[in-house]
């Protein structure tokens, strides 16, 4: 009878403090994508380190010219007002120019070892997949013409084409259910956090 009772005490006590978390995650989610949005640029963001330099840049807006470290780059055939172009580069610091608006980051092999300032964090991001269908892994897409429309996200479900919904269960204090929109916790595009979250 006493093991029913802490159970259900601890299920009374739980439940609330774990709907306090989840709605001050969504608020701070709800902040940074209000940032995101005003600020035009999803990808990189300044003054971060890479730990890889194999990315798109990534902008929402008027059409503006882009450079790469000084050189001029072309777009991609992307419906405006996305802004889509893959990079590779190596090791070391990088500008990204779009238009009049400057981005500073840092390309390293490791953790360990990178050119950036110490104050600049690391930055992971989510890897996406080659090939022009590569946004179509998470967004509704469709051809349009000689562009392509990139449209919302998919259901969580586009998540578990390449995430085990298994793997989530270990490594989740949560069941999947109340959680299906991953994107309420996790930065789909990256975060200078683990595991790509939002907030801590």
């Amino acid at each position: 009878m006493r093991e029913g009772t802490d159970r259900g005490l601890g299920l009374l006590i739980g439940t609330p403090l774990f709907c306090l978390l989840f709605c001050l995650t969504a608020a701070v989610a709800s902040k940074e994508n209000a940032k995101t949005a005003a600020n035009g640029v999803l990808f990189p963001p300044n003054r971060v380190v890479l730990l890889s330099g194999n990315f798109d840049v990534i902008c929402r807006g008027t059409k503006a010219a882009l450079k790469v470290n000084g050189r001029a780059r072309p777009w991609e055939p992307f419906e405006s007002p996305l802004r889509v172009s893959h990079l590779t580069l190596a090791p070391g610091v990088h500008e990204v120019q779009i238009g009049n608006r400057r981005i500073e980051f840092s390309v390293a092999m490791n953790e360990e070892e990178h050119d950036g300032p110490e104050d600049w964090k690391i930055f992971r991001y989510h890897p996406v997949t080659s090939g022009k269908k590569r946004c179509a892994a998470c967004h509704e897409t469709r051809p349009n013409g000689k562009t392509t429309t990139v449209g919302k996200l998919k259901s969580h479900k586009a998540c578990f084409e390449c995430h085990e919904s298994a793997d989530l269960e270990v490594d989740h204090s949560h069941i999947q259910e109340p959680l299906e929109a991953c994107q309420t916790c996790h930065a789909l595009h990256g975060s200078s956090r683990k595991s790509l979250l939002k907030a801590r």
